[in-house]
């Protein structure tokens, strides 16, 4: 066995004896995520709240437009490090643990073509403890509505806690839901079914068994000519797998590999100058689908 897989085994050895777990030189190091941002945004620390367990900080993205005022700023919760055997056992927490590049380029994506998104209804699936692309759109832009969506109950409690922070709660320029939704075939809830004009997603195709789950979600709640604009790296050909599965239901897929100058050139940079850069593992593949209108069925 080698050190670093003693390494790993040691640190579930600690969860399971309920020892806290609190982020360290020594757990950062055996992290599989070498690879942590592109730099697309700056992000610093705020004071912590002694009675708060999590971790605020400061996240700004640069403005697109020619008046440098509107840099967009939020406060932003990081979940606690502190992992239980509840974190073990229930729904997928990777969302919990940091803020993915893919997350990072979704939102500076969506932050450069924020005009499509005007009085749409867009809701983000699978968005982790921050949902930082629905969360910056509705501080920049007039969304008709934003549905923030995690399957992890931990995560919807820390999207919680940034809405209701006091340099938050009344900067958002829509009305903003949070809720718990599981990826299922089974999807059957009147309150979603072609409700949104937009959907968006950072990383949701690493588990591909719920690929037809996620096809189907998408699909029941997207409008007819509504669009699916997805971010996740190619990672063992999953994404791939994921499109092939979407290419059998009623969506027009388009895949893209450069769709913005600055993350390109952010990736090429990555490969030349940091050896844990991997293009398979890190770079985000833009996938969008589009649901095609029933007539054309």
């Amino acid at each position: 066995m080698t050190a670093l897989a003693r390494q790993r085994w040691r640190m579930l050895g600690e969860i399971l004896l309920s020892k806290n777990l609190r982020s360290s030189c020594d757990h950062e190091d055996i992290s599989v995520m070498r690879f942590k941002t592109f730099g697309l945004y700056v992000r610093s620390s705020l004071p912590s709240n002694d009675h708060d367990d999590g971790t605020w900080c400061k996240i700004e993205f640069p403005s697109f437009e020619d008046n440098q005022s509107n840099i967009l700023s939020l406060d932003i919760r990081l979940c606690s490090t502190k992992i239980d055997y509840a974190d073990l056992i229930g729904f997928n927490n990777t969302g919990n643990t940091c803020i993915w590049p893919s997350e990072e380029v979704l939102a500076f994506y969506c932050l450069k073509e924020k005009e499509i998104f005007e009085n749409k209804s867009v809701c983000e699936l699978g968005g982790g403890m921050t949902c930082l692309a629905g969360l910056s759109l509705a501080r920049s832009i007039s969304l008709k509505e934003l549905v923030a969506t995690d399957g992890n109950e931990k995560s919807i409690a820390n999207l919680n806690a940034i809405l209701r922070a006091k340099n938050n709660e009344h900067n958002w320029l829509c009305s903003i839901e949070s809720r718990v939704l599981i990826w299922t075939r089974q999807l059957n809830d009147p309150l979603l079914k072609e409700r949104f004009d937009f959907i968006i997603s950072a990383d949701c195709f690493f588990f591909e068994d719920l690929h037809h789950d996620l096809c189907h979600t998408i699909y029941y709640m997207l409008k007819d000519s509504g669009m699916a604009i997805n971010f996740a790296p190619y990672r063992s050909k999953s994404l791939n797998r994921f499109v092939s599965i979407a290419e059998t239901y009623p969506f027009e897929c388009s895949v893209f590999e450069h769709y913005d100058e600055d993350v390109f050139n952010k990736h090429l940079e990555a490969k030349q100058i940091n050896k844990h850069y991997s293009s398979d593992l890190h770079h985000p593949i833009l996938v969008i689908l589009r649901k095609r209108q029933k007539s054309d069925q």
